[in-house]
């Protein structure tokens, strides 16, 4: 097929004459560069760019070597073949040149938003800036508030310092009587279980020698009861004989009449506190009020924190987008140097498709006709 396309002799193209002068022996001179065949240099441009065609390797390959064999000759050594191969060369450039615009438009199309994109991000940061200040200024005030109420709080303190103490004593007590309470209690509770055996078997000798050891402290307790409460309690509740039961049941009522008794030394030392609390109303107050505003204080803290996080989510996403912004601008540059590649292309293409023997082009290699001239002639006269 390529044999079809190659140029018989007679229609090789026409190649530039340059004018010969004698010329005299001169000094060597440097080497000057071989000039550049113009038209040579616009097949190869054009085939470059054939090469980038979106084709399959056999189809690319005939396309690029008919081209090869096409583009340098002058329409006058044309046959309807080389027509074709011209015609398929001129589409696939224009199909290129299309596509090139095309993408040149979509990158276009995504950059046309930027300016209200950006105007977006920048009032979202300014937006989260100014609730960062707010935030910052509403912790000032929550601050200075708690440390205000602190200073009163103290100076309270101080005024009210023997009663404080006096609270403190009594609170104390009443702190005491509840511990001393629980106690009671819990051994109360443990008595009657092991009175109604409802303890577990493995665990009665344990809750026996509990009992014993609370009794053997307590003040007041009958210590005729006590010797005999270990072997009493360690029985089925079933094998216990009346005097048994009467000793246990004996035991429980002096530990009810130790709560009661305690019940109401709680009551009076509750009472102690609450009465020395009636003359500390100002200083109750100021706890409370100092315990407010250093709640209101954390909860200013927590909302600034929010704030700030908010305000570097908001600048960080004016960074990211200020980068894909850098990254779309420079596929446009690329799109634009496709596209502009692909149009030289075209124009070198449109140079070789018009060529003619019967134009003389200096811009693709062909020297001007020269123009005759007509020399000067003297006339002379009859006399």
């Amino acid at each position: 097929w390529s044999s079809r396309l190659s140029p018989s002799p007679s229609t090789m193209p026409r190649q530039a004459t340059v004018a010969t002068k004698k010329t005299t022996s001169k000094p060597m001179r440097k080497p000057v560069a071989k000039p550049v065949d113009p038209v040579a240099a616009s097949v190869k441009a054009v085939l470059a760019q054939l090469q980038k065609c979106t084709l399959h390797d056999s189809a690319l390959e005939i396309l690029v070597t008919g081209a090869t064999l096409t583009l340098p000759l002058e329409q006058e050594n044309r046959t309807p073949m080389h027509d074709q191969v011209m015609a398929w060369v001129a589409q696939h450039l224009q199909d290129q040149e299309q596509q090139a615009a095309a993408g040149l438009t979509t990158v276009n199309q995504s950059l046309a938003t930027i300016d209200s994109e950006r105007a977006q991000l920048a009032a979202a940061v300014a937006a989260a800036q100014e609730a960062q200040a707010s935030a910052v200024e509403h912790l000032k005030a929550k601050a200075t508030e708690s440390a205000e109420c602190l200073g009163a709080l103290n100076v309270q303190r101080e005024a009210d310092a023997d009663a404080l103490v006096a609270r403190g004593e009594k609170q104390a007590e009443v702190e005491a009587v509840v511990k001393v309470r629980n106690s009671v209690v819990g051994t109360q509770t443990t008595l009657s279980e092991l009175m109604t055996g409802t303890v577990e078997e493995k665990q009665v000798k344990k809750q026996v020698q509990r009992v014993h050891a609370f009794l053997k402290k307590a003040e007041g307790f009958d210590g005729s009861l006590l010797s005999a409460l270990p072997g009493v309690l360690q029985k089925p509740a079933g094998a216990m004989s009346q005097f048994e039961q009467a000793a246990a049941g004996a035991a429980v009522d002096w530990l009810r009449a130790r709560v009661a008794g305690l019940d109401e030394q709680l009551g009076a030392a509750r009472a102690a506190v609450a009465e020395v609390d009636a003359g500390l109303t100002v200083l109750v107050g100021l706890e409370k009020s100092h315990a407010d505003a250093v709640a209101a204080e954390e909860v200013a803290t927590q909302a600034l924190i929010s704030a700030t996080a908010a305000l570097e989510a908001a600048e960080e996403k004016v960074v990211e987008f200020d980068g894909a912004t850098e990254e779309r601008r420079s596929e446009r540059t690329a799109a634009e140097e496709v596209l502009e590649a692909v149009k030289a292309s075209i124009r070198e293409f449109e140079k070789l498709r018009v060529r003619s023997s019967k134009v003389q082009d200096v811009e693709m290699g062909d020297w001007k006709v020269a123009e005759p001239v007509l020399a000067g002639v003297d006339m002379v006269c009859d006399e």
